[in-house]
């Protein structure tokens, strides 16, 4: 099991993910604390306080020859009501119209892709896959790129549950 030891690096991939979500960002994500395979941001910025939990894969695999650093991310957005979203950052661009296949379990979930990310199609779908994060031992995700290359990531959810509580408690 990996304990995440790179916390620059998961601040790369919330930067990233919130300039994909449109928020303008004054700051640099705070690291608030790590929670077994899991770690815990807050930005701050005009638009509101958003925070975050990520983590890196515990194992990766596949027929690619190199990419970046991949990230499960989910993030607690301002708004009446606050929304929450699960993103997926592959370390490469996604094959354009590819899904990405998320199994937590037996209970598998279709993310939809855009350029070097992956999402739920709805609220609803991001709930179900949080409620099955929290119940779960492990998640892999499999994607393809736009090079036609495989890659299967496998990520603890140790410490899911109590970071991202911990998340919504940063984000009251």
């Amino acid at each position: 099991m990996m304990v995440l030891s790179k916390p620059r690096t998961l601040a790369f991939c919330l930067l990233a993910t919130l300039a994909t979500l449109g928020t303008a960002l004054a700051q640099t994500p705070k690291f608030l604390a790590s929670h077994r395979d899991w770690t815990v941001y807050v930005v701050e910025n005009d638009g509101g306080k958003v925070c975050y939990i990520a983590s890196e894969p515990s194992k990766q695999e596949g027929n690619y020859s190199k990419r970046g650093n991949p990230a499960v991310l989910v993030a607690l957005l301002p708004g009446d009501p606050p929304s929450e979203q699960v993103s997926v950052q592959p370390g490469y661009a996604y094959r354009k119209n590819s899904n990405v296949e998320v199994a937590v379990g037996p209970q598998k979930f279709d993310l939809f892709t855009q350029g070097e990310h992956a999402w739920a199609r709805t609220d609803s779908d991001d709930k179900a896959l949080i409620v099955a994060m929290r119940r779960g031992s492990t998640m892999t995700v499999k994607g393809t790129s736009v090079r036609d290359t495989s890659s299967t990531d496998t990520y603890s959810l140790a410490g899911f549950a109590s970071a991202y509580d911990a998340m919504r408690d940063a984000c009251k």
